[in-house]
């Protein structure tokens, strides 16, 4: 029991700064937080970008940096970036990029306070105390909501299944979101991104529980992606769209009941470095039409904040999304190569991502869904 999740777990939400230049509160929320030694976490395509240097002006004197973040995050990774926190004796973390990036620096928070290795936490969220390092999240892309959220996943290696830590004690102590840092995303990463966020709060809003405040969140934050994303991926540089896309992230993530049998495949699918947010796009509708019979009204109030017409199914309202947007219909055209179908069903059957979904599918009706996400 020990390894267990408290029966009453804290609730725990990171003060955010949202705004166009947020990201010129850095100074004072680690002055807050009492950090003067941060290792700044970031990967090689936010410093190509210029997105790190945006960071580096707001906060002059930096201390010490890990640019070396993988496209997933990895066990490697984390412990690369914790051996050099603790070299330069740092004191607090601050993450810049996007879900790799924040999740990667929630481990080595987690790990800053905490004994062992890494992986001796993934998957047992009571064994993770409130000694974690102070970390900022820094997001730059409007997809994932890692900034807000409760979880990281973290993969052994780049081409195994990727686990991950949960626990009120692994939010960041503070979010500065600031739209400005999306504006240079380029077209099919604003499109994957989105509607990973879209992702999010449509099963975070069809999850087991009750969370009147969440779910109308979730709904508007839907809302805000069906209306904002296209005109976002038409022009990254139309800053309304993006402020409305990195809003609906957020909120996505911030008051989520939890996720369902759309991310338990893309996890399952997340052994050979494809990207994790285009795996649940892909893999929702085939989740979406079989849950008609399990939630209730909520298919219809979802088809609604969609904006769809009477009758039409939010399976093929997100369908219709994918397709506009470029993103495969299937996993073959994303090319993944699937080894096994059975073994594949069994472990999206036992994941994690089952216990808030609305209905737990069998490893039969996984098998199902698997052949037709095949393609």
């Amino acid at each position: 029991m020990a390894d267990a999740a408290p029966l009453n777990p804290l609730i725990q939400y990171p003060r955010v700064q949202f705004a166009y230049g947020a990201v010129r509160s850095l100074p004072v929320e680690l002055e807050h937080l009492k950090v003067s030694r941060p290792l700044f976490v970031t990967d090689q395509g936010v410093v190509k970008a210029g997105l790190f240097d945006k960071v580096r002006d707001a906060m002059p004197g930096v201390h010490a940096v890990f640019n070396q973040v993988p496209e997933n995050p990895t066990v490697e990774g984390v412990e690369r970036a914790l051996a050099i926190y603790r070299e330069r004796g740092c004191d607090g973390v601050v993450s810049v990029g996007g879900g790799s990036v924040i999740d990667s620096a929630k481990a080595v928070a987690v790990m800053a306070g905490h004994p062992g290795r890494i992986t001796d936490y993934m998957g047992k969220p009571g064994k993770i105390g409130p000694h974690a390092a102070p970390h900022v999240a820094i997001p730059t892309t409007a997809g994932t909501g890692s900034e807000v959220s409760r979880g990281a996943g973290i993969h052994p290696s780049a081409t195994a299944r990727g686990n991950g830590i949960n626990g009120p004690y692994v939010v960041p102590r503070v979010a500065i979101c600031d739209p400005e840092l999306t504006l240079t995303m380029p077209r099919h990463l604003t499109a994957a991104t989105g509607m990973d966020a879209l992702s999010h709060a449509v099963e975070g809003y069809l999850a087991k529980g009750e969370h009147p405040p969440g779910d109308a969140i979730a709904l508007d934050a839907i809302r805000r992606v069906v209306t904002w994303l296209p005109r976002a991926v038409e022009d990254g540089s139309n800053r309304e769209a993006r402020w409305h896309m990195m809003m609906a992230a957020t909120e996505a993530m911030l008051v989520a009941k939890g996720l369902g049998a759309a991310h338990a495949l893309a996890n399952t699918f997340g052994d050979q470095g494809l990207h994790h947010g285009t795996l649940v796009t892909i893999a929702l509708p085939a989740v979406l039409r079989r849950l008609d019979a399990h939630v209730g009204d909520r298919m219809k109030q979802l088809a609604h904040a969609m904006g769809l017409e009477p009758g039409r199914h939010p399976a093929a309202g997100i369908a219709d999304l994918n397709e506009r947007f470029g993103i495969p219909a299937d996993l073959h055209r994303y090319g993944y190569k699937l080894a096994d179908l059975d073994e594949a069903a069994e472990e999206s059957h036992k994941s994690f991502f089952n216990h808030t979904a609305p209905h737990h599918p069998s490893k039969e009706e996984y098998r199902q869904m698997i052949e037709e996400l095949i393609g």
